[in-house]
């Protein structure tokens, strides 16, 4: 059942409110059959300037565990007034029932997006891969998702993961030609997007990618 930060009593104690008030909703809502039929996932954003970093801890019976914990700047929020509220909406408008999920009865957040880890600098001391997405330290292994973003976007990354990887890929050399880029450790250089011997989307389309490619000499296309 969904839940506000700002009654100003422990979450839990509120979540137990309306449990009392909806027991049929809180009851009904986590059984299994027809579950995606019956439910609509909304999914809401923070633009704060924080971080999570992952630690391993001991588990059950000594096994070691991947974990979350706080990293730098602001806390994450534990609630977001906004997101509930469009929740709230869009469930009277679809005769529904809001919910949230079981954390947030212990003001404990839920991301969908773990970005970074991998980012962008300019040395190794103070990032993983350089402009050109290659890793410090191992000649020819790159990063190209979500790993290489460093900051926290406040929107659904994908577009963004998806135009560092096109950016990161079409500046890679063609099989056989000179890498145009600058050698590992160098300096930050623009250099212009290399044009591929055998493009997956040909010229003549509406989608081809022309931009920022010079006129080169006509080669043939498999």
């Amino acid at each position: 059942l969904m839940t506000d930060g700002d009654h100003g009593l422990p979450r839990w104690l509120v979540f137990v409110g309306a449990a009392l008030r909806h027991p049929l909703p809180l009851l009904f809502s986590p059984l299994p059959w027809r579950w995606s039929e019956r439910t609509m996932i909304s999914l809401v954003m923070q633009s704060r300037d924080n971080s999570l970093t992952l630690v391993r801890r001991r588990g059950l019976f000594g096994r070691c565990r991947l974990t979350s914990t706080r990293g730098h700047g602001q806390p994450n929020p534990t609630w977001i007034p906004a997101g509930n509220d469009a929740t709230r909406r869009i469930a009277k408008h679809v005769d529904g029932f809001p919910g949230g999920t079981l954390p947030e009865v212990l003001d404990i957040p839920m991301t969908a997006h773990i970005l970074g880890g991998a980012p962008i600098g300019d040395s190794p001391a103070n990032g993983v891969i350089d402009p050109y997405h290659r890793i410090f330290g191992y000649d020819g292994l790159h990063v190209v998702d979500g790993a290489a973003v460093a900051a926290n976007l406040g929107v659904n990354p994908s577009l963004t993961i998806t135009a560092l990887a096109e950016r990161a890929i079409s500046l890679w050399p063609n099989k056989g030609e000179p890498d145009q880029r600058p050698p590992a450790g160098s300096r930050y250089k623009r250099i212009p997007p290399v044009r591929p011997l055998y493009p997956v989307v040909p010229e003549h389309a509406p989608a081809a990618y022309t931009v920022g490619l010079s006129k080169g000499p006509e080669r043939r296309r498999d």
